[in-house]
């Protein structure tokens, strides 16, 4: 790769699978690179310390989502990095780029870094149909799965020549990292036996993250199924106190556990037995899923977005997301004894963080 200087748009830098992905990203091409420069689209920023400290970072406030305020100072920060490629975390900032350089005379590589595959309302529909309607042949769409890439080309009726697939990445040795008495630990902590199943969710507590979902699939667990499994709940969300209304009304207090927002989960992944994401929709290849398996921990996933390019028949199942077929997977996947170094053998060849730098390198 030929030294650049980049310049990475991003809505915000808060815990999610997109922004861990730009700061891996950034991080592995710190090398290679002439400069970085990460600009945040809000002023809340709460992964800014995991950051590499060679990319310069700026903040820009703006009173709600759509707030175009911050332009003038984005289209200031353009003069000054003069940057040779924009790197776009999906199309809202790859558009406020847009407005900003205007009048700028800047000719830079244009890459959008798309994470996003069904839409959860109708106004983002139509939002992402305007803003891929002003698309350029300057502008490469880079996607995390093949499924991904077609739905959206059929979807968006984007030539599929504007697309190209690289799947995330993550450090794989950092999750198989031995944290010696952290997983007796942990259950201890929530009062989980040391002989009982454990189930674990880290997801943001919105509705498309299906948190009822997996509720009942445990009540329909231990009832049909006669498994007294625990589940572990990781995260924080408007529909925390729903899920623990719901939690109580199925008398399942003793067998779930909210352990909030974590900033190490590897104790975590350490005290379970089987990963699991049960997403209506917005999923499209979650990083909290590969980590999950680089800790040796089998999955199981909705069938959205890429999930179907993660799983093999050696490290989980799919299902649908009703609480049912959830359940019955949970079942088939607690009754097989997985082997865990297969489990991470197979997200360090497929999904290290090393080979999703270097074709990243190829393209820039």
């Amino acid at each position: 790769m030929k030294a650049k200087r980049i310049l990475y748009i991003t809505p915000g830098l808060n815990t999610g699978g997109a922004e861990k992905f730009l700061i891996t990203l950034s991080a592995g091409l710190r090398e290679d690179a002439k400069s970085q420069c990460l600009v945040s689209l809000t002023d809340v920023n709460v992964l800014q310390p995991e950051l590499d400290k060679t990319v310069r970072f700026i903040a820009l406030s703006r009173k709600s989502r759509f707030d175009l305020s911050p332009i003038k100072q984005l289209r200031k920060i353009i003069q000054e990095e003069k940057p040779d490629l924009v790197f776009c975390i999906n199309f809202f900032a790859w558009f406020m780029y847009r407005i900003a350089n205007i009048g700028t005379r800047s000719n830079a590589q244009r890459i959008i870094s798309y994470h996003t595959t069904f839409h959860v309302s109708k106004k983002e529909y139509w939002l992402h149909k305007f803003y891929t309607s002003l698309l350029t042949k300057k502008d490469l769409i880079v996607t995390v799965s093949n499924n991904q890439a077609a739905f959206t080309a059929k979807q968006m009726n984007i030539p599929a020549r504007k697309f190209k697939t690289i799947y995330n990445g993550i450090d794989t040795g950092y999750w198989s990292q031995s944290m010696n008495g952290s997983a007796n630990k942990t259950r201890i902590a929530y009062n989980i036996p040391a002989d009982a199943k454990v189930i674990i969710k880290a997801a943001a507590f919105r509705v498309e993250k299906n948190h009822a979902g997996a509720v009942k699939a445990l009540h329909i667990l231990h009832n049909r199924y006669g498994l007294k499994a625990h589940l572990l709940l990781l995260g924080e969300g408007k529909m925390m106190p729903d899920t623990k209304k719901l939690v109580a009304e199925l008398g399942m207090q003793d067998y779930i556990s909210f352990a909030g927002l974590q900033r190490d989960l590897r104790p975590f992944y350490q005290a379970s037995d089987l990963f699991t994401l049960c997403s209506t929709n917005v999923e499209t290849f979650s990083i909290a899923a590969l980590e999950a398996m680089a800790s040796g921990l089998p999955m199981v996933l909705t069938r959205i977005g890429g999930a179907s390019e993660m799983i093999s028949e050696d490290n989980g199942f799919l299902c649908e997301p009703t609480a049912a077929d959830i359940a019955e997977k949970w079942h088939k996947a607690l009754i097989i004894n997985f082997d865990r170094s297969k489990v991470h053998a197979y997200v360090r060849s497929n999904f290290g963080s090393h080979k999703m730098i270097e074709e990243y390198k190829k393209i820039l």
